[in-house]
């Protein structure tokens, strides 16, 4: 019993510190946003400094737009996962659930010692 409880708590730990690194990798992504407008400020001048230059530049600033969008809709779908993951267990998930745990505990007999169930109350 001890046993499982701490895999459990082990496993409780290691999610949680996944959610944490996940956050500050977010935290990160967020911060980094501002390169993203300078390449595409930087782009424009380019564009506008050497016109013979303008497909190529802006082919390069589609990919990275892409490639930005890719990171940051694959950052959201792991943050959701590693929250859906990190949420407790509900310990009953329907009636018929604690219907049938409280028939399985009723057909298991006593504990030793504990004589009839209505003996602690005399």
């Amino acid at each position: 019993m001890l046993m499982a409880r701490d895999t459990a708590r082990d496993e409780a730990q290691k999610l949680h510190r996944k959610w944490l690194k996940h956050q500050a990798f977010m935290a990160e992504l967020a911060r980094n946003k501002e390169w993203l407008a300078k390449i595409e400020q930087e782009g424009q001048e380019l564009i506008q400094e050497k016109p013979e230059l303008r497909s190529v530049v802006q082919q390069k600033l589609v990919e990275i737009r892409e490639c930005w969008s890719d990171l940051e809709s694959t950052t959201k779908a792991k943050a959701r996962q590693l929250f859906e993951n990190n949420k407790p267990e509900p310990a009953v998930k329907s009636f018929s659930d604690l219907d049938n745990q409280l028939s399985h505990l009723e057909q298991q007999p006593p504990p030793a010692g504990a004589g009839s169930p209505s003996a602690h109350l005399q």
